[in-house]
């Protein structure tokens, strides 16, 4: 029965993919971007490192708003702004922007109907990361509006800012304190599909080497330097928190990926008493604004925490913070090296996963309560 759904389910889809090729043509080839009349590339420097700035008039954008977004012209894919991530062969963890041939528009075509702006529209898709993860949210989305600011093209404001979603708080809170205005947003989990006069797209902030584990750890400093200067005293002048704990445990009672079992602290129970006892405020970052959670690090003296997310925010601490990262021994050193950049005295309490696929992602762990101890009174 579920084989015969199966084949009902693809020859539907492959009906939908045909009407809509009608409609919007067969995407056909790539286009090169470099010395091409129709596509205006500018470049600019940022501690040294190059990024590129992609203008396509007469275009428009399709994405499955996960792992793949075409910015396309003439029924072309434009190589450059456009991605398509796949995981790695070496690796069945991890994924990378493979090449354009690869983009799923070449089989599906774009199966939604267009959203026409005669506008420009510029483009902070980033793929699926940045839907709902906060540190993708911060480290991939936001800094791409410092690279089109630094290339200066546009001396007046675009006309929309088209974002992967517009669905979690401190998604539109942080845009609200960089004043995009609430008119000028746009989500791609509305508007999959959309073709403007103008497509604006940058180089990805931190993805050089497009080896996703060798670029977490190297994220450049600029990018801390424009969310602390862009978002800082803003969020603590907003902030209303009137005590603020100088120890913060952040708890994942409120991820995602800890209700769907990705990653979890087996013993955890056992050590939410010693953390506790220890004096450390119990905390769900969800519980807080945007504003709210800068504030909350930018004040605290300690804090620990399982990896995850909602470390990123360690960047808005004072130095020498001191940070404690309850992690698997197979989460890598991407936490590790946002605290050393950014002048924070690091430890971490390592454990050998219990269990390991990809569902979990980098394992679900049991922690050695004694070492525990240890780490919060050093």
């Amino acid at each position: 029965m579920k084989f015969i759904k199966k084949i009902f389910k693809n020859f539907y889809k492959s009906i939908i993919f045909g009407i809509f090729k009608l409609f919007h043509g067969k995407i056909t080839s790539t286009m090169e971007v470099e010395n091409n009349p129709d596509i205006q590339v500018k470049k600019v420097k940022l501690n040294k490192i190059q990024y590129k700035i992609f203008l396509s008039n007469s275009s428009r954008i399709y994405t499955d708003t996960i792992h793949d977004m075409a910015v396309i012209k003439d029924n072309k894919i434009l190589k450059g702004p456009s991605f398509q991530y796949r995981k790695l062969k070496s690796n069945n963890l991890s994924v990378a922007n493979a090449e354009c041939k690869f983009n799923s528009v070449f089989i599906k075509g774009t199966p939604r109907f267009k959203k026409k702006l005669k506008v420009s529209v510029f483009s902070l898709l980033t793929g699926g990361g940045g839907n709902n993860n906060y540190w993708h949210w911060l480290f991939d989305v936001l800094p791409r509006l410092c690279i089109l600011e630094e290339s200066k093209i546009f001396k007046n404001d675009l006309d929309y800012y088209l974002f992967p979603n517009l669905s979690k708080k401190f998604q539109n809170e942080s845009l609200d304190l960089i004043n995009i205005p609430k008119n000028k947003r746009l989500s791609s989990r509305e508007l999959r599909h959309i073709s403007a006069d103008t497509i604006i797209a940058t180089s990805h902030p931190y993805n050089l080497l497009n080896d996703p584990y060798q670029d977490s750890l190297k994220i450049p400093n600029w990018i801390f330097d424009y969310l602390r200067l862009n978002f800082l005293k803003k969020a603590l002048k907003n902030s209303k928190i009137k005590s603020y704990p100088e120890k913060v445990y952040i708890n994942r009672k409120d991820s995602i990926s800890n209700h769907s079992l990705t990653r979890y602290i087996i013993n955890l129970e056992e050590t939410e008493k010693i953390i506790e006892k220890n004096g450390y405020s119990n905390l769900s970052m969800s519980d807080f604004s945007f504003s709210e959670q800068v504030a909350l690090f930018y004040n605290a003296k300690e804090v620990i925490g399982l990896h995850g997310a909602g470390f990123a925010n360690t960047i808005f601490c004072k130095h020498e913070t001191k940070i404690i990262e309850m992690r698997p021994d197979t989460a890598g050193d991407v936490i590790k090296n946002l605290a050393i950049n950014n002048k924070l005295i690091y430890h971490d309490i390592s454990c050998k996963p219990k269990t390991l696929n990809y569902n979990n992602q980098t394992g679900d762990i049991e922690i050695d309560l004694k070492t525990l101890e240890d780490k919060l009174l050093y």
